[in-house]
């Protein structure tokens, strides 16, 4: 597509043209914009900051972005730099560096600044409707650099806002390691006449989703499959002395399977089900160790069910944090210690307070990019309200500290267990 001339001939760009020109002189482009969106005397919209987040991040953006991860870039506008309240939405363009051209990206959303009741930067990063939200295509987050440019700020539905001039930022996406999980449903009969509980389809669904979203991976290589168990309720949830049998269940099928060709980089998990919370019947988690060093043949198990506000949580199944707990023990996480007194401290690194995301200024930002194919939604989790999943508290998601623990062992093993 050709270029449009400005006014001012330095500031003609073509969509082939340069990402940074076109974040400084924004302005030019296009049709005729209007200063009365503007603060007087400001030399146009002021943004704040850009955050570009998979899991968690920081404004720095100094946690790790994992290449073909779903991404998402948060822009923030400075609503002190406008003259009156209204809406807004916005465009950004990216481009890998050094190479021709760019593609333009519009907002998924619109938000609403006002500057007589102006929010801060850290109110604005803990509602998703505090930034201009924008989903990077699959083209976008391959391995390498990547430019990103505010290219446009403007009022819904009218004329494009002046930019205040700034550069282009860019961040860099390294290369993941594909989460590889085989999920065991441990069938158990209970009753006379013996009915079978069997975890259903929908805590499968959920223990999946959340390992692709809030674990540092590309993707995740899933297979399931359900057998009897070698055990029967009432379990013992105070001990855990069910899950020792259900690993030892799980350990025996994986060396079978690994022997006869299964991926050996492969983390086995097992899933009983605690038929609706009936007392007697809810396994408590357990994993077989805690590995020092690379061991993706330690296994875990766990259970599952409708929460009922455990944790916080009042979704249809806690099979997904739970999981990725135990999970997290398999990569030789410990626990940080929270709450106090139900949680042993065996983490004694542990950076943040009480568990949480992030030290209490929030440095740290938890962002879920949703699964629509389960109606979950896109949300931002504020740092300081939201725990570490290796904790016992509630509202769990993982920080960056397990971020890239996580990250760094699964390197480790699939270059090791090849």
């Amino acid at each position: 597509m050709g270029g449009v001339s400005s006014e001012s001939s330095k500031c003609v760009e073509t969509r082939e043209g340069n990402v940074g020109l076109r974040l400084s002189f924004a302005h030019g482009r296009r049709r005729k914009i209007t200063p009365l969106g503007v603060a007087a005397g400001l030399p146009g919209v002021k943004i704040r900051g850009v955050e570009v987040t998979q899991t968690v991040q920081d404004m720095e953006n100094s946690v790790v972005l994992i290449a073909d991860k779903p991404t998402a870039v948060r822009v923030y506008v400075d609503p002190t730099a406008v003259a009156k309240a209204g809406n807004i939405t916005g465009e950004i363009k990216w481009r890998r560096p050094g190479a021709a051209g760019g593609a333009f990206l519009p907002a998924i959303n619109t938000i609403r600044i006002d500057p007589g009741s102006p929010k801060s930067l850290p109110e604005q990063r803990r509602n998703l409707l505090g930034s201009l939200n924008f989903l990077l295509p699959a083209e976008a987050i391959g391995a390498g650099q990547l430019e990103i440019a505010i290219n446009r700020v403007l009022v819904s539905g009218g004329a494009d806002l002046v930019l205040e001039p700034q550069p282009a930022r860019t961040v860099t996406f390294k290369p993941g390691v594909p989460l590889r999980a085989r999920v065991i449903g441990l069938r158990y009969q209970s009753g006379n006449p013996p009915v079978a509980f069997t975890p259903s389809a929908v805590h499968f669904a959920h223990l999946k989703s959340f390992l692709s979203r809030a674990y540092p991976v590309p993707s995740v290589e899933w297979s399931q499959l359900v057998v009897d168990a070698n055990f029967a309720p009432l379990f013992d949830q105070n001990n855990a002395e069910t899950a020792i049998l259900a690993n030892a269940q799980i350990a025996a099928i994986r060396s079978r399977e690994v022997g006869s060709g299964i991926d050996p980089r492969t983390h086995y998990y097992g899933l009983v089900d605690d038929n609706n919370g009936t007392a007697g019947f809810f396994m408590r988690g357990r994993a077989f160790m805690i590995p020092e060093t690379p061991r993706p043949d330690v296994v875990a198990s766990g259970p599952c069910g409708v929460p009922h506000g455990l944790a916080g949580d009042n979704g249809p199944s806690y099979a997904s944090w739970y999981g990725a707990h135990e999970l997290g023990h398999t990569f030789g996480r410990y626990h940080p210690g929270f709450p106090s007194g139900t949680q042993d401290a065996s983490d004694s690194q542990f950076p943040y307070p009480e568990g949480l995301l992030s030290t209490h200024d929030e440095r740290y930002m938890g962002f879920d990019v949703g699964d629509q194919t389960l109606n979950l939604p896109m949300e931002v989790l504020p740092g300081n309200e939201h725990h570490d999943v290796m904790t016992y508290a509630d509202n769990q998601w993982v920080s960056a500290y397990t971020y890239k623990a996580i990250y760094d062992r699964l390197a480790i093993e699939d270059q090791q267990f090849r």
